[in-house]
């Protein structure tokens, strides 16, 4: 999935995953207040490879349809060996009072309190 965010992450994709535990990110170009990493953690991959994590930190930006809604992504990893950007939907989802709305090519992400639309992703690729 691809999300289009019309902000300084435009040219950034995003994937939902229910699985991750983290929020995590490759680049640290659009993060703000980063925090170097200490101790030797890692997060695992699929393969079971484990990749070091350099810094956490946090990103806000603006809902692409509402911008009075200011999302975060709160205790983002900075990976960079990894090779998708990856939003855990349980933290995004309980971080920003928002839930998921998945569809067989797009997702939403609705306001809890109202059912708002607040960003849309679709399916890029396979």
């Amino acid at each position: 999935m691809v999300t289009n965010t019309n902000n300084a992450l435009s040219p950034t994709s995003w994937f939902p995953d229910s699985d991750a535990s983290f929020h995590v990110i490759g680049n640290q170009q659009n993060i703000q207040q980063i925090n170097p990493f200490k101790g030797l953690d890692q997060i695992f991959i699929g393969n079971g490879q484990g990749l070091p994590i350099h810094s956490s930190s946090s990103l806000f930006f603006l809902s692409q349809y509402n911008p009075k809604f200011s999302l975060a992504l709160h205790n983002l990893l900075h990976v960079p060996n990894i090779t998708k950007n990856l939003i855990s939907v349980s933290k995004f989802a309980k971080g920003n009072s928002v839930f998921f709305e998945f569809h067989s090519t797009y997702c939403l992400v609705k306001y809890q309190a109202t059912n708002e639309v607040l960003v849309y992703t679709w399916q890029s690729g396979s």
